[in-house]
């Protein structure tokens, strides 16, 4: 069987095109879209489920990147077609691996923020809600070097009205307990 040299060409430049066009989109563009559509396939190990080999962005990496080099290696350097699709195969899943690799490097650059409310004892904040008598309530005091607010309990056996000045006295099992700052 023969095949049009043509046909070939444009197969490699529509795999590139399309390849490119949906790299591009899937990777640049915000994809928020508050669904919970995943669009990968499979996982590469079941211990680490943030690590796939098969999403959208890794397939159309290497349609792109295996597109434009069997196009280049055919149509531009006018390789014979074997040479062609072996260079395009190995090139695309290079491209396919190397993308993967890098989105797994940028995941390690993720920091997820510990909190130890411990380190609240004896700062200074205000009330931002009113507090009853030993009741309940939010405060707003700077936490890991933001203003936060969070949840308290007064140790008071006075009202806290909101937006006065409080102290926590002390953190017991994740819980912030307050008194007015004088």
């Amino acid at each position: 069987m023969v095949l049009d040299p043509q046909k070939i060409i444009t197969i490699y430049w529509y795999a590139a095109l399309i390849g490119t066009i949906v790299f591009i989109l899937k990777t640049a563009l915000p994809t928020d879209t508050g669904t919970e559509v995943n669009t990968d396939f499979t996982s590469m190990s079941d211990s680490d489920a943030s690590f796939s080999l098969f999403t959208v962005e890794s397939i159309s990496a290497f349609f792109m990147c295996g597109g434009w080099t069997g196009w280049v290696a055919f149509s531009q350097l006018h390789y014979e077609l074997k040479v062609a699709i072996i260079a395009s195969i190995i090139v695309g899943f290079l491209g396919m691996f190397i993308f993967v690799w890098l989105i797994s490097m940028a995941k390690k650059l993720e920091h997820i923020p510990t909190y130890d409310l411990t380190t609240l004892n004896g700062k200074s904040g205000k009330a931002y809600v009113h507090f009853e008598p030993q009741g309940t309530g939010k405060i707003q005091i700077e936490f890991n070097s933001k203003l936060d607010t969070l949840d308290a309990v007064s140790v008071s056996n006075e009202v806290i009205d909101a937006f006065t000045p409080i102290k926590v006295v002390k953190v017991e099992n994740d819980k912030v307990y307050i008194d007015k700052d004088n």
